[in-house]
């Protein structure tokens, strides 16, 4: 979350091109990371190498995610919430929900529909892997 804080006034608002409602959502920041944190964020998983972009997501009070998926960029997309908050992650098909924790790190595929609930101060780090120009 440094990373975030000490850039914090240079992070540019695209929430009105995005499925943000209620928030902020910043440009590709995948530069602000060296590959030590992107591993260590992604614990012992190889998919650090491929992370191609990474942007923050910071809800105000009642914002939320529309529902989409990430199939035409990436091969997998992940997830890491940045504090303790309301408003869960649901993944449509099965009703799967995730809750926000501080440092909950979640790692799903692309294809998969999923929106972000109503939420209270909650911040994340979404990031894209295997970026399907590149690995077709």
């Amino acid at each position: 979350m440094s990373v975030i804080q000490h850039n914090r006034n240079f992070l540019e608002d695209k929430s009105n091109l995005t499925y943000t409602v209620n928030g902020f959502q910043s440009q590709n920041i995948v530069d602000l990371f060296t590959d030590s944190l992107k591993k260590s964020m992604l614990s012992n998983n190889c998919f650090y190498k491929d992370i191609f972009y990474i942007h923050y997501i910071e809800y105000k009070n009642g914002g939320y995610q529309k529902e989409h998926n990430h199939i035409i960029t990436e091969t997998y997309s992940f997830i890491l919430y940045l504090n303790n908050a309301v408003g869960d992650t649901v993944f449509s098909k099965n009703n799967i929900r995730i809750n926000p924790i501080k440092g909950k790190l979640i790692i799903f595929d692309s294809e998969l529909d999923h929106y972000g609930e109503e939420s209270t101060n909650k911040k994340i780090l979404v990031g894209a892997i295997k970026s399907k120009e590149k690995y077709g």
